[in-house]
């Protein structure tokens, strides 16, 4: 699956993310100026195309989580995950009862502002998208307890805050940082549990992919942008 990152707060530049064909976006909360109310237009704009809307929330916290989804989000992607228990909490604060304990309200646009049939909608809300990001040294250290809990679809590794935990910031094709994703990839492949990442360059993604990460985000659609008028401008120079 190919997705991108998400910055921008003009919904115009999602729908037309999702008309290019892409898999997924994955809207940032955490380090984006996404609003709550702005999440409701860049969603609905997701949903013109075939594109899955991926929330990213702002850190680990039942109400964020709870509100993405309220919001009809197809998933969310919770950072900073570094124990199991931190794992558990996000699976509990992103599913209904029996598999969690995720705040009720049953008049928002996930059901159709009450629309929706009460227990088709408990029952579809157990089925959307659950991402746990890791990205720290601590998160690496526990990841044979964080994959023995059931419940989440992608573990996403953060290459550039893994890498700065490292003590090579920013240095994404360093082999200390490649032979620590290469483990992560080899113990979640062996437990069947789909992977994803972070790349801004081509090769690096191309590299992953071939690692075993099959979800990859790839580069921020603002940057995207910058970058082909700055290549148009080259090119016409």
């Amino acid at each position: 699956m190919l997705g991108i990152f998400s910055k921008t707060n003009d919904s115009n530049f999602i729908e037309a993310a999702g008309l290019s064909g892409l898999d997924f976006i994955i809207l940032d909360q955490e380090h984006g100026s996404v609003t709550n109310d702005r999440l409701f237009d860049h969603i609905r704009a997701a949903h013109v195309t075939s594109m899955k809307a991926i929330v990213r929330v702002k850190e680990l916290n039942h109400n964020e989580i709870g509100s993405a989804l309220d919001a009809g989000a197809d998933g969310v992607q919770i950072p900073n995950i570094s124990t199991p228990e931190e794992a558990k909490m996000a699976i509990e604060a992103a599913r209904f009862f029996p598999l969690g304990k995720r705040g009720i309200c049953r008049f928002v646009k996930a059901a159709n502002y009450g629309l929706k049939d009460r227990n088709e909608y408990f029952t579809s809300e157990n089925t959307k998208l659950i991402v746990l990001q890791v990205e720290g040294q601590k998160g690496i250290d526990n990841i044979d307890e964080i994959l023995l809990i059931p419940g989440f679809d992608i573990l996403f590794v953060g290459p550039y805050d893994l890498s700065q935990s490292l003590g090579i910031p920013g240095q994404i094709n360093h082999p200390i940082l490649i032979n620590n994703l290469r483990e992560v990839a080899r113990k979640a492949t062996a437990k069947k549990i789909r992977l994803g990442t972070f790349s801004d360059n081509i090769q690096h993604a191309k590299l992953m992919r071939d690692i075993g990460f099959k979800y990859i985000a790839f580069s921020v659609d603002i940057n995207l942008f910058s970058v082909a008028c700055n290549n148009l401008l080259n090119d016409l120079s």
